[in-house]
Formats: C-alpha cells, structure tokens, sequence
C-alpha cells in the first residue's frame, strides 16, 4: 500500500495501491507472501483540491455577467417610469421657489425626490452604457450569450408566486390550517424532499406555524370557510377560533 501526501500547494492526494500480502494457499498461520498487482485497475485513489482561500475584498468585486444587459435596461425603464410620473407625484408641480429664504425651499416635499432623481437617473443611463458597451465588446470576441438561459432562471421564481397566489385563494375554502399544511408538503416535495422524515418535518412545521400564528397571537384569517361549514356547530366556531 503506498501513500502519497504533496504539499498545500498542490491539494492533498493519496494512493492506495492492493493489499500488500496474501495467505498462500497451504501455508500454516501467519506465513504470507508478497502480493504485487501488475495493473493500475484494482488501485485507490484519493485526492483533495486545494482549499481556495476567501477574501474580503471579493465580496465589493464589481463583475457584469450574463444578463447584466436585461437587468439594466429594466432598471433604466423603471427610473425613466419614476421620471415621467415625477411631477405629479413629487410636489414638483406644486412647486414655490418664489420664497425668499433657502430653508423654506428646502422644506418643501418635491427636494427629497428631486435629490434623488437628480443621482438615480444618470446613474442608470451610464450604467446601460457601461453594460451596452460589454455585450457588444462579448460578440466581437464571440463570447457565449447566455441571457436566454439567464432569464429562464428568473422566469422560474414565477412559478412559486402562483403557488403563493393558489394557497391564498383556497384559504377562503379549506381554512388556514389545513391550507398551510398541504401548501408547506407540497412545497417541500417539490423543491425535491419526498422522503417520508421531510414530509413529517414539514408537517410539524406547519402546525407549529399555525399554532403560533393563528391559535396563540390571534391573527385574523378569512372567516367564511367552506370546510367549516360542514362541520357540526361547535366545531365550525371551535376551527373558526383557533384555526
């Protein structure tokens, strides 16, 4: 058996050859002989990468990937919305700069939103630019284009939102407990958790939520529950109190 340790430097590998020894048949007991593998097949190997080392300064690293370009027009698109409503919404158009006194200006409501569009809007017309001038700097020197792929990624976070949408529409139907606990299963299953240990933690999880939420801080759920109704009367006031 060998084993081979090199430095940091290079991560930590180990090579385990066969077993050394063997019982030859016939042979009385601790009497071996030397075993030796001719081929690589039968060997154990194991190596560890080198542990990359964090810096600090790597969280402040300013890097544009793929779709910066979508992500900035968006964002111009919605300072250039904020821009068009800014007059009516600000105070711009109720305006007094007739007042003799610089404080007085100053107190009126349209200076804290003009401040801030005065640095929001250039900030986000150089920022297209800056990332404009990248996508077309990328195709030049045929850089993969991976917007389609990046903005699939964020379609998909629509996907829990009608989830959300769905558990607050059946509330009104099966009550807050029993709509929270298939909602959190559910949920659970599908972020790929489908043994049965998951699904009992989020059962428990659930309750507890309900519990906490409904039964001992009293928040206020729609009262009208279908599922309710077709319970005897002490139990629809008993489930309409306490879940």
């Amino acid at each position: 058996m060998t084993d081979a340790s090199h430095g940091a430097g290079s991560g930590f590998r180990s090579t385990a050859g066969p077993f050394p020894f063997r019982v030859a048949p016939g042979s009385g007991p601790g009497e071996f002989r030397p075993f030796h593998s001719a081929g690589a097949a039968g060997e154990f190997r194991s190596e560890a990468p080198e542990a990359k080392r964090f810096n600090i300064a790597d969280l402040f690293e300013f890097r544009r990937r793929r779709g910066d370009l979508v992500f900035s027009l968006a964002m111009l698109l919605g300072v250039l919305v904020l821009l068009w409503q800014f007059g009516s919404e600000s105070g711009w158009n109720d305006r007094d700069l007739a007042q003799k006194r610089v404080g007085k200006i100053l107190k009126q409501p349209w200076v804290g939103p003009f401040m801030a569009m005065a640095l929001l809007l250039p900030a986000a017309v150089l920022n297209a630019w800056s990332s404009w001038q990248k996508t077309r700097r990328d195709a030049r020197l045929r850089r993969p284009d991976r917007t389609r792929y990046e903005l699939g990624q964020w379609a998909r976070s629509f996907e829990f939102i009608a989830y959300f949408i769905a558990y607050t529409a059946i509330i009104p139907i099966l009550g807050y407990l029993v709509s929270t606990l298939l909602f959190t299963v559910f949920l659970t299953w599908r972020l790929g958790y489908r043994s049965r240990r998951w699904i009992a933690i989020s059962l428990g999880s659930a309750f507890a939520v309900v519990i906490v939420f409904r039964t001992l801080l009293q928040i206020k759920t729609p009262v009208n529950i279908w599922l309710y109704g077709q319970l005897p009367p002490g139990a629809e006031s008993f489930m309409k109190i306490y879940f």
